[in-house]
């Protein structure tokens, strides 16, 4: 396949209108009623072939040519009009995105001369060539404008997927950055004010002990409030603590700038906290699986799935997330150049990348160690 076919609702609506108008024509141009019945499970295998490139335009591209091929080839035995022609105007719309120059010139003969052959008899060795010659250069015509057409809405999509993506990595940064500034806030409030005033509590305490008793009252006001100052400044730490979690923050704000697909994500409780490197780690690979999907497939739901597995090193822990789609997979795609630096990213962090087919289901998982994760917080 050279290209990715994405079909417009227009496009539906002509593809159903143009079938719609050949089997009205080949029907009323019927010689007898056998043929109109000879006609019409061929019309209604026509619309079903059709159909099928309208939902699912990029699969089976080989087979679904040939079946079409051959069912106008079929109908021309049927049908005297030249109407059917049109047919084949709709076979290089289909197919020219998958289908070279030189693949198609042949198509277009092969369909003309099945027609030049069963009418011969007809035409008496009077054979249409002006009709035939602007028929074949309409086709190639069509074909060079669809492709186009095709390649310049391609370019439009991935330009706005990029841009969606761009400001979900966007949203994800100022995500992480707001993120670490509460953890940074939160260390400095605990590892400076925090000791201080627990060391402030302390000589209190001991100076109320060993205070006259004309100082003992004012001794005791201070040490309580010092106390009371302690446990707001460790509640305040408890909830900068306690914030969303930066890697769950950042996928929301991935999925939400893809609303072509409804993306499940589980979430293992204890990842919530996990560090901005391994969490970016995480999120780029869910890019990557979301914009595979959308390119290559026509699935409506993704699911991410990201664990935390104890390993034999009790110091270190692995980090497992997996990609399914809800499209049937019956072969392991060949991997572009996405893929290629996924596996690379893996590779810098000791981690992997692989893929395989599970009930009929493509797995994408990465894995990856990291430090042993205790009370929501990685280990330094």
């Amino acid at each position: 396949m050279e290209h990715t076919i994405r079909h417009t609702t227009d496009w539906t609506y002509s593809t159903i209108a143009s079938w719609l108008g050949v089997t009205i024509a080949s029907l009323y141009y019927a010689n007898s009623k056998m043929l109109i019945i000879a006609q019409i499970p061929v019309h209604l295998t026509i619309f079903v072939v059709l159909w099928f490139v309208i939902k699912r335009p990029n699969d089976h591209v080989n087979f679904v040519s040939v079946s079409y091929f051959l069912l106008i080839s079929c109908l021309m035995q049927l049908t005297s009009t030249t109407l059917v022609f049109i047919h084949l105007i709709m076979f290089t719309a289909i197919f020219s995105a998958h289908f070279k120059p030189l693949k198609m010139i042949v198509s277009v003969i092969a369909i003309l001369a099945v027609y030049s052959i069963t009418n011969f008899e007809r035409w008496q060795g009077d054979i249409p060539w002006v009709t035939l010659i602007v028929w074949a250069f309409f086709c190639m015509m069509n074909w060079f404008v669809s492709r186009k057409i095709i390649e310049s809405l391609n370019v439009h999509y991935q330009s706005r997927q990029n841009y969606k993506e761009l400001k979900a990595t966007q949203s994800m940064m100022n995500a992480m950055s707001a993120e670490q500034e509460r953890l940074n806030l939160s260390r400095e409030l605990h590892d400076t004010l925090g000791h201080k005033l627990t060391a402030l509590s302390i000589n209190l305490d001991f100076a109320k002990r060993k205070a006259t008793p004309e100082l003992e009252e004012t001794l005791s006001t201070c040490h309580s409030l010092s106390q009371e100052l302690l446990e707001e400044v460790r509640f305040i730490v408890s909830n900068q603590r306690s914030d969303p979690s930066l890697l769950k923050t950042s996928l929301e704000q991935v999925f939400l700038a893809t609303p072509q697909l409804k993306c499940q994500l589980n979430l293992n409780e204890q990842l919530k906290m996990l560090n901005q490197d391994d969490s970016l780690c995480i999120i780029r690979f869910c890019q990557e699986m979301i914009s595979n999907t959308l390119k290559h497939t026509q699935a409506t739901e993704v699911t991410f799935d990201v664990c935390l597995h104890s390993t034999m090193n009790e110091d270190e822990s692995q980090v497992i997330v997996t990609a399914i789609h809800n499209q049937s997979e019956d072969a392991i795609p060949k991997p572009g150049n996405g893929l290629t630096g996924l596996k690379e990213r893996m590779t810098l962090i000791k981690g992997q990348f692989k893929q395989d087919i599970k009930e009929h289901r493509l797995v994408n998982e990465i894995s990856f160690p990291i430090k042993t994760m205790t009370n929501n917080v990685v280990i330094s």
